[in-house]
């Protein structure tokens, strides 16, 4: 039995999401964790946040966000759903 994790972030450094933390919650039970980046700001340290746990389960997949297309926040199950579509475990464990 193989076990995924996955979510999606966006600006975590400068919105103070604590992506690092929540992946760190689940990552040691999982064989994978699959996180869909949007395309952040270029001040924004999402991508050094998620290096810094210096892990080889993790598969970052980058993602440009279309708030416009996907408006009312359906852009988030946008995000969710291309994550989840590349994990490749029996059982899913989404972080949100």
């Amino acid at each position: 039995m193989k076990i995924s994790g996955f979510t999606f972030v966006k600006n975590a450094g400068k919105l103070y999401i604590p992506a690092r933390e929540a992946i760190l919650s689940v990552l040691p039970i999982c064989d994978e964790f699959v996180i869909a980046v949007g395309d952040n700001d270029t001040d924004d340290p999402t991508m050094d946040i998620i290096n810094s746990i210096g892990s080889d389960k993790i598969k970052v997949i980058h993602t440009e966000w279309d708030a416009e297309t996907y408006t009312r926040n359906t852009e988030f199950a946008r995000q969710t759903d291309i994550a989840k579509a590349s994990c490749t475990g029996d059982w899913l464990f989404y972080i949100q």
